[in-house]
């Protein structure tokens, strides 16, 4: 099973995503997905539970929110609640 990676863009807004910790997230998603038995790799849980930190310009919250939401659904289809 593979996992899409995204391609956020960049807005101002009064809340966005600090660009950085997603993409670390991104590649952390990545490495679970294609590494489900590895312990060290994400669970739908944390994904659902996630508090990433906010600024004036990065990727937006609504955008970065519904890629969470696919990506908590297919760690569950994995076995990783």
């Amino acid at each position: 099973m593979s996992i899409d990676a995204p391609e956020f863009k960049l807005v101002q807004q009064s809340a966005c995503y600090e660009p950085y910790a997603v993409d670390l997230l991104v590649r952390l998603a990545e490495m679970t997905v294609h590494h489900p038995d590895d312990v060290s790799g994400l669970t739908a849980d944390e994904v659902r539970h996630l508090n990433l930190p906010c600024r004036y310009s990065g990727y937006a919250t609504d955008e970065v929110d519904e890629w969470l939401d696919g990506l908590a659904d297919r760690l569950e289809e994995l076995g990783r609640s």
